[in-house]
Formats: structure tokens, sequence, C-alpha cells
């Protein structure tokens, strides 16, 4: 039978080669769907990508405000009120 795709892709690294013919015999896939299933997780820095109803605020996603917005010393006073609290029964 004969190949309609005839492209070919080498890597030259040592350990990304060992790697994936690890992975393969562990997992009974071949080299290449180890190495396609790796690029087709991969997101590189940079190119976050935000789920549907959530916001970037810093370095974590929230679901955005609608309405009330609490102050900073509400949330210190709701803090520690929950940090005082009596845990025996």
């Amino acid at each position: 039978m004969a190949r309609t795709d005839q492209v070919q892709f080498n890597v030259r690294s040592a350990f990304a080669h060992q790697r994936a013919h690890e992975l393969a015999k562990l997992t009974g896939m071949s080299a290449t769907q180890i190495v396609e299933d790796a690029l087709r997780g991969y997101v590189p820095p940079g190119a976050l990508h935000e789920p549907n109803g959530l916001v970037r605020r810093g370095p974590i996603l929230v679901m955005p405000a609608n309405g009330a917005t609490v102050s900073f010393a509400e949330a210190e006073a709701a803090l520690n009120a929950g940090r005082e609290r009596d845990l025996e029964d």
C-alpha cells in the first residue's frame, strides 16, 4: 500500500528520540503518535487561553463580577472570622 503523505520531520535530540520511543513502548502508540499528541497539547507561553466565562486577574482566572463588589476590609473581616471560629463541636 503506497503512502499518500510523504511528510518527514527529523529531530536531532537524543533525549527527544529516546523519550518518544520509551513512551511509545509504554503506551502501545507509535513514536509519531506520541509526538503528535504532545504537540496538540502544547500551548506556548504568552498564548494563554481563557475559557468561556472567566477573566484573567493577574496570574489567575476568575468569574467576572456581576453586581456587588467586596472591599478589601470586608474580605479580610470574613477571612478573620473564618480563622477564629470554634472548630470544636
